[in-house]
């Protein structure tokens, strides 16, 4: 089955352009948004909460703020669903755990205060895995119900994949971003470590976490970031991070042809076979602008370190409820602290120091290419709700801190999507916007030729 819908969306930057002009109204629409919701999720299962009262409380003070004819903000009345690791006020955060089961928030996350601030609908709260981990929840993939949407911000990309809200928000510690995106068919932006600033996010491994967003076209990624981004005061990660201009470099012209490397990663021979078909195609599609090129030596290391580094703060963060409730962690998840517990501090150490210095390992590469390519996955969605997938497409990624999107460019004989990944420098993110952008569109034309 699939809840796909067959007419493409209307962009959510657009959307909000109808919604401004009055030429929507603001209330109906979200009335239709929360009828659509409610079809598909029946079968989907993307939404963790999703109050019809606050939706509506939200949608009638946005229609009273346009009916006193004041400036109307930039996101106004635009839908947009948050992962359940995130906090909100007015909707439970749970974690994907019954730990936290009905739990509110004293104040919203930065990312959510932001985007109230940009007049955006807070659309319900997505379905994360236990803890934002391993251990799946109830999603199914809008594409083919017996499909995992990968994880762990399952909700979060089959809310968008489904055509429910144009936008939502993720996060990423290992894989969970991209690999959901290129499973569900959409575009999925990781910023550079920092650009979101993580305040009010469950703190898993605050050296790797990341929140990202999901969208159907390349321009919303950078228009929904945008508003959010910045040093809020209180992430480290984020301390003296300017708000980054994305949407208008993005929706700019290169003034030369980018180029491009792929790189096929030490973890190819794990690629399905489809699928390394399908990207060796998009090899030959863009044959004369893509070079083939090997990665450092050093990434086949990051597994190791960012296990390491990740079981290490998962075993801090989640200290309190292994010793309170136990029982109610899933086994794997239980095995996971056992061991983060157990890790020297040396080795943690080590590990953690390694993040700057694979980031810098791919210098020479953004010396000589204005992006990295490599596959997003391994392989289309596996079938079954037992596993999110392997992250390993985006474990150097994730481990470095790079930016990086998933373009939804490629489609197997299943029917199921495969996403194409690009990569850049730190803080180049604008511009890696526009390249992907472009390169989305000289990879259609040249099918089209």
């Amino acid at each position: 089955m699939t809840t796909e819908n067959s007419e493409r969306p209307v962009p959510a930057h657009l959307t909000r352009d109808h919604l401004a002009s009055g030429r929507v109204d603001i209330v109906g629409y979200c009335e239709q948004r929360l009828a659509e919701a409610k079809a598909v999720d029946a079968a989907v299962h993307a939404f963790a909460s999703l109050d019809e009262r606050v939706i509506r409380l939200q949608a009638e003070r946005l229609q009273a703020m346009g009916a006193t004819g004041a400036l109307l903000p930039a996101m106004y009345g635009v839908p947009v669903a948050i992962k359940d690791i995130i906090d909100t006020t007015d909707f439970p955060t749970a974690c994907g755990s019954p730990i936290h089961q009905g739990r509110y928030a004293e104040a919203d996350a930065t990312v959510v205060r932001r985007l109230r601030a940009a007049g955006a609908v807070i659309f319900g709260k997505t379905v994360t895995t236990e803890f934002a981990t391993l251990h799946p929840g109830p999603t199914r993939n809008p594409h083919n119900l017996e499909h995992t949407p990968g994880g762990s911000s399952s909700g979060s990309a089959a809310a968008v994949a489904a055509g429910v809200v144009p936008l939502a928000v993720g996060t990423q510690t290992n894989g969970s971003m991209l690999r959901p995106a290129s499973f569900c068919g959409v575009y999925g932006y990781k910023p550079t470590l920092g650009l979101l600033p993580r305040t009010g996010v469950f703190p898993q491994s605050p050296s790797l976490d990341q929140i990202g967003v999901f969208a159907r076209c390349i321009e919303d990624l950078a228009w929904a970031v945008e508003p959010m981004s910045g040093d809020d005061g209180h992430d480290s990660a984020s301390l003296g991070l300017a708000p980054k201009p994305l949407l208008s470099v993005c929706c700019s012209e290169p003034l030369v042809t980018p180029r491009l490397c792929f790189v096929k990663t030490p973890w190819w021979s794990q690629v399905d076979e489809e699928a390394r078909v399908a990207y060796d195609g998009f090899i030959e599609r863009m044959q004369g602008l893509v070079t083939v090129v090997d990665m450092p030596a050093i990434a086949l290391q990051t597994p190791q370190w960012i296990t390491t580094v990740n079981e290490a703060e998962l075993a801090f963060a989640l200290q309190r409820e292994f010793r309170q409730h136990a029982e109610a962690l899933s086994p794997g998840l239980r095995q996971r602290v056992e061991r983060g517990t157990a890790i020297p501090v040396l080795d943690y150490l080590n590990a953690k120091s390694r993040m700057p210095e694979v980031a810098r390992a791919f210098d020479a590469h953004f010396a000589e290419f204005d992006a990295i390519l490599c596959p997003a996955a391994l392989g289309a969605a596996p079938k079954g709700l037992a596993s999110t997938g392997n992250p390993i497409m985006q474990t150097v990624w994730s481990f470095s801190g790079l930016p990086a999107v998933s373009l939804p460019l490629l489609t197997l004989s299943s029917g199921m999507p495969l996403g194409v990944q690009a990569v850049a420098r730190r803080h180049d993110d604008a511009r890696l916007l526009r390249t992907a952008r472009w390169l989305v569109r000289e990879y259609a034309e040249r099918g089209r030729a």
